[in-house]
């Protein structure tokens, strides 16, 4: 689905919609574009990252609520007090993850269902393991249940079963991060692009940056050498991406941090049945899920505490990655 995007401006603020899955929020921001608040159209929660400026937000949200009935109408929307004197709903005074932005709270707290990680100023670090390919599951079963259904019962491979098992390949490996020491900060179903791509897991910490796709080739039998990757006797293009995605992902992050980021790209092996390394390809581990956790812990410090907590506070905003579209 689109992101759709209405904008109303007046002189002191500007209202903009914002829709995505089951995503719909108003966001509005002051004259020199500072984030003042956004309001939830399904669930009348307000998030207000201004408080000085709570009268005004609640004005602008009012003003735009009553020039757009057709909303009030077909939602759940619980007006604020100016709106039609209702009670007011529950204001959360939680600061925004940085100076500026909104940050996006999911009132659902359903782990695992399609969220808006790609929304402007969002926390990635909220992001579940697997998150962006179980949208992709449910976006196939929705637009073709009845073929989903039988290709399950007879076995068939399609694109949503593809995606399924991404899903489960994801978390596994999220499970295995979830094991790290302090110190370490990990990243999960970063967003890219407007494809449906994104970055399977971002870990920072002591040992640098790396850059994890999470391969689930269930009962396969992988063999690698230099250049090679192959599953069951066929070549993959796994290195490639994996190392095209590493030197990206060190790009932006040393432009956006204002200093060199090298990035480590890994191929992280999950539950194939046989993984043979004649020979570890140039810029890309390639290793199984069990052995992920001590390898990382394992290798050289090269970075301070603080440039860590530096690059994880960038890497965890999505607008870092606004600039990068597709693998």
């Amino acid at each position: 689905m689109s992101d759709t995007t209405h904008e109303d401006s007046t002189a002191q603020v500007s209202v903009k919609r914002w829709r995505r899955f089951a995503v719909d929020r108003l966001y509005v921001n002051d004259g020199d574009g500072g984030a003042i608040g956004s309001f939830d159209l399904r669930t009348g929660a307000q998030v207000i990252n201004l408080p000085a400026q709570t009268v005004l937000f609640e004005k602008a949200v009012a003003e735009w609520l009553n020039s757009h009935p057709e909303v009030t109408r077909s939602s759940t929307v619980v007006p604020v007090s100016e709106s039609s004197g209702a009670e007011e709903p529950p204001v959360s005074r939680e600061p925004p993850a940085s100076p500026g932005r909104a940050v996006a709270i999911d009132q659902t707290g359903t782990a695992g269902t399609p969220s808006d990680s790609d929304e402007p100023g969002t926390d990635l670090a909220k992001n579940l393991p697997g998150q962006s390919v179980r949208a992709q599951a449910i976006a196939c079963q929705r637009d073709q249940p009845v073929l989903t259904w039988f290709a399950r019962v007879l076995r068939v491979h399609t694109d949503e079963r593809a995606w399924r098992m991404g899903e489960k390949g994801e978390k596994l490996v999220g499970n295995e991060l979830a094991r790290l020491g302090e110190g370490w900060h990990v990243l999960h179903s970063i967003p890219v692009g407007d494809n449906g791509s994104d970055i399977d897991h971002l870990v920072i910490g002591p040992a640098g940056v790396f850059s994890l796709n999470a391969k689930h080739h269930f009962d396969s039998s992988i063999w690698v050498a230099g250049n090679v990757f192959m599953v069951n006797g066929r070549r993959q293009p796994s290195l490639r991406n994996s190392r095209h995605e590493a030197h990206r992902v060190g790009k932006l992050l040393s432009a956006a941090c204002k200093m060199p980021i090298g990035t480590r790209g890994v191929i992280v092996v999950v539950n194939a049945d046989s993984l043979t390394i004649k020979e570890q390809p140039v810029g890309v581990d390639v290793l199984y899920r069990r052995q992920l956790r001590r390898w990382l812990e394992k290798q050289p410090v090269l970075l301070e505490t603080t440039s860590v907590e530096q690059i994880f506070d960038v890497a965890r905003r999505s607008s870092t990655w606004a600039q990068l579209s597709g693998r």
